[in-house]
């Protein structure tokens, strides 16, 4: 599946969006790729210091070829990171549905919104951090391309 990995903030929110069809592979890839930028951050942020959001833009895409097995597989692999809030954003009720299922077999602090605004408002709630954050962007520059194919 085309995807797009990317700061909305640097070192604190990243961006996943999701575009088209996903498979096992391109699971594979985003969550080493996100892992990576997470670790980084990380390293810079320090020990103690504030923890680097996600957020998971999957209203673009168009289907999911996973099987159950396979996110369990994936999710038993995932190693453990020092990770703040994963905010889900579903196409629709089904793929909110396994998006929960799969943040409570890797024990994630995790919500769904139906926007990245409102996501980011959590967020905002929830992290004193980010609370005078000035975020401008509109959803359809959130959304968009490029991808990765």
């Amino acid at each position: 599946m085309p995807y797009r990995v990317s700061w909305i903030i640097e070192n604190r929110l990243l961006l996943i969006a999701y575009d088209g069809v996903i498979s096992r592979a391109d699971l594979v890839g985003y969550l080493d790729e996100s892992m990576t930028m997470r670790d980084k951050a990380n390293e810079i942020l320090g020990e103690g210091g504030p923890l680097v959001h996600t957020i998971t833009d999957a209203r673009r895409m168009s289907k999911n070829e996973m099987t159950f097995k396979d996110a369990q597989t994936i999710a038993q692999q995932l190693r453990h990171q020092r990770v703040g809030w994963s905010i889900y954003i579903p196409k629709n009720a089904i793929d909110q549905f396994f998006a929960n299922i799969g943040h409570q077999i890797v024990g994630a602090r995790y919500r769904s919104f139906p926007t990245v605004t409102e996501g980011i408002d959590f967020l905002k709630s929830v992290d004193e951090t980010l609370r005078n954050l000035d975020y401008a962007a509109t959803e359809e520059s959130i959304s968009r391309s490029p991808f990765k194919k």
